[in-house]
């Protein structure tokens, strides 16, 4: 059975004009292409891989000869079909991995609500200061220039802009305050202790892989008055603007 979100069509984009609201996530082509595209092409893998490892174990010089010969020993209609049912069940846990990791948005002219997995949060348009995208990933900073919310969006960026704007939101074409950042040298000056210490913790956090701790991190730092970004492999800062 389908997640209760997609039963509803809360992934869909449109705008309810008697409520006033925009719901904003996956357009149709690209839930068609998660939801069918993924799992059919783990399907057509599956079926290929034998033969594709038959064809490679011929090379002189293979990595991991013993497993490419096993895989390609793999010739009865039994096996086949079990290499086949693998692919399948790989390609639909990625594609609800990759529906679990982007936000889906609903917009009013008051609030803007984010979902993103099982986390679900909510901002008032009253505290928000300025919208964009940066990279892939949108963007939403409060009236102290603090990032509140920082993600992968599911719908497609022009569709993100139409909404915000047509809901009033302050939307930017980058980050108003993007020439102030500074790149994270451990231990050197402009920083307190504080914020090498809690930077130090999130590179740790980065390396292992824990989005969710980054994030919480990031937003600690607010408490110490600065706003933490990624480019690339580092991190990078700013002190909040007074009066944003």
């Amino acid at each position: 059975m389908l997640d209760e979100r997609f039963r509803k069509g809360r992934l869909s984009t449109g705008t309810d004009a008697r409520g006033g609201t925009t719901a904003l996530g996956h357009p149709r082509g690209d839930l068609l292409l998660l939801l069918v595209g993924l799992p059919a092409a783990g399907l057509a893998l599956g079926l290929a891989l034998p033969r594709l490892a038959r064809w490679a174990s011929g090379s002189p010089v293979l990595p991991w000869r013993q497993a490419v010969e096993f895989v390609g020993g793999l010739d009865a209609l039994w096996q086949t079909g079990i290499v086949m049912a693998v692919g399948l069940v790989a390609g639909v846990v990625l594609s609800f991995m990759a529906l679990a990791e982007d936000m889906t948005l609903e917009l009013t002219d008051t609030e803007v609500r984010t979902e993103r997995g099982d986390e679900t949060r909510a901002f008032a348009r009253t505290d928000v200061s300025a919208v964009f995208i940066d990279g892939q990933q949108l963007v939403l900073l409060g009236t102290d220039s603090a990032e509140l919310l920082r993600g992968g969006h599911a719908p497609r960026a022009a569709d993100v802009a139409a909404a915000f704007r047509a809901h009033g939101y302050p939307w930017r074409d980058g980050d108003p305050y993007a020439a102030l950042f500074h790149r994270w040298i451990p231990e050197a000056p402009g920083l307190p202790a504080e914020m090498h210490a809690l930077l130090a913790a999130r590179k740790g956090a980065l390396k292992r892989d824990k989005g969710r701790d980054a994030r919480e991190l990031a937003e600690l730092a607010r408490g110490l008055g600065y706003v933490v970004r990624d480019e690339g492999k580092d991190q990078y800062w700013r002190a909040l603007v007074t009066g944003a």
